[in-house]
Parts: C-alpha cells; sequence; structure tokens
C-alpha cells in the first residue's frame, strides 16, 4: 500500500517535469502500476472505499499530466464506477462515493467533450438512482454542477438532465419538511443564472 502511495505522490510533483525525456513513458508505467494494485484491492482484498478513493486519485494524477494521458484517466472513472456499482451498497457510502465522484470529476479538464459529458450524466444517473430522496436531491444537484463547466453552454444557459433529475428529486410533496430542504438547494443554483 506504501508503494503505491509512493508511486502517486510521485507523479504530483513530476508533472512539473514534462519536459524531460521519457517522461510519459515513466508516467504511463507508474498510472497502470497504480490501476493494477488498485484493481487487487477492489476484487482480491474486498476494500471498495479505498478502492474507490485510489481510482478517483489516480484519475486526478492522470487529468492533471496532460492530454496525453485522457484515455488512462477515464480508464480510471470507469473503474471507480465499476466499484460504486458492484461493490458499494449501503445508502450513505453510495452518497459519499458519488459525491467524491462528482467532486473528482469537476476538476478534471483533460476529457474531450463527448467522454466529459458520459461520465458526468454517468454520476448524474448514480445520483438520481440513490435510494432516498433527500440523497437523490443532494447528489444530482452537485452532478448538475458539472454541467456549467462545459465550454460549450451559452451564457445563463441551463442544459442536461441533471438539473431536471434534481428538479423532480426536490420538488415532490413532503409531509416531513426535507422537501423544503431540497428545494432551498436546488435553488441555490440559480447563482449561476446572472
Amino acid at each position: 500500500m506504501n508503494i503505491l502511495y509512493a508511486a502517486l505522490s510521485f507523479l504530483c510533483s513530476a508533472a512539473h517535469h514534462s519536459q524531460e525525456e521519457g517522461w510519459q513513458d515513466k508516467v504511463n508505467t507508474i498510472l497502470k502500476f497504480a490501476r493494477q494494485c488498485t484493481s487487487i484491492l477492489a476484487t482480491q482484498v474486498d476494500a471498495p472505499a479505498l478502492a474507490l478513493r485510489l481510482f478517483l486519485l489516480a484519475a486526478q494524477i492522470a487529468s492533471e499530466c496532460g492530454s496525453g494521458f485522457e484515455d488512462l484517466a477515464y480508464d480510471f472513472y470507469v473503474q471507480a464506477f465499476s466499484v460504486y456499482e458492484d461493490s458499494i451498497s449501503e445508502s450513505r457510502a453510495q452518497l459519499a462515493a458519488i459525491t467524491l465522484i462528482i467532486g473528482t470529476l469537476q476538476g478534471a479538464r483533460v476529457f474531450n467533450i463527448d467522454g466529459y459529458d458520459t461520465l458526468i450524466t454517468k454520476a448524474a444517473l448514480h445520483g438520481a438512482r440513490l435510494l432516498k430522496k433527500q440523497h437523490q436531491a443532494t447528489a444530482v444537484h452537485a452532478a448538475s454542477h458539472l454541467w456549467w463547466q462545459e465550454p460549450v453552454l451559452e451564457e445563463g444557459e441551463v442544459d442536461g438532465p441533471a438539473v431536471k433529475e434534481s428538479e423532480k428529486a426536490a420538488f415532490p410533496p413532503r409531509e416531513d419538511g426535507e422537501g423544503v430542504k431540497a428545494v432551498c438547494s436546488f435553488h441555490s443554483l440559480s447563482r449561476y443564472d446572472d
């Protein structure tokens, strides 16, 4: 485990040395090693929460290393979603995991528009499938912010199924008062309409 952290830490510091000869090959080798080790954690050691975090950390590092690592970064996100789907079943853990995925995607800058849209749509749909309505509203609300990062949107334009899903999850009549919290949370999106 320590060697994996050391390898990923090395990549964080090595991103500044991108002009060195053979740099991309070294980074590629280390990221593939990280993928293998993290896959073992997810499948054989049964540590899905740790595996999810490591896949997301590796995706973040690959994204920071530049466009030459788009495929690897995408693969790390796919692996993170696989861990989420296959191994995380408790409601609060699912909310924490999908929120972590959304937060990591928010900082990703390496993807083309189609790849990024596929990932954020998948995150929004997973958020919409959470068991509790309050968790759905929280996750989809967080995911809906990802659409405002896409450069193809015009100023003030609201797009994406995440906003519609968030609205559905947030606005049903509720007797327990939780709907009011969700509506207030949803209306915080209006700050993007300026």
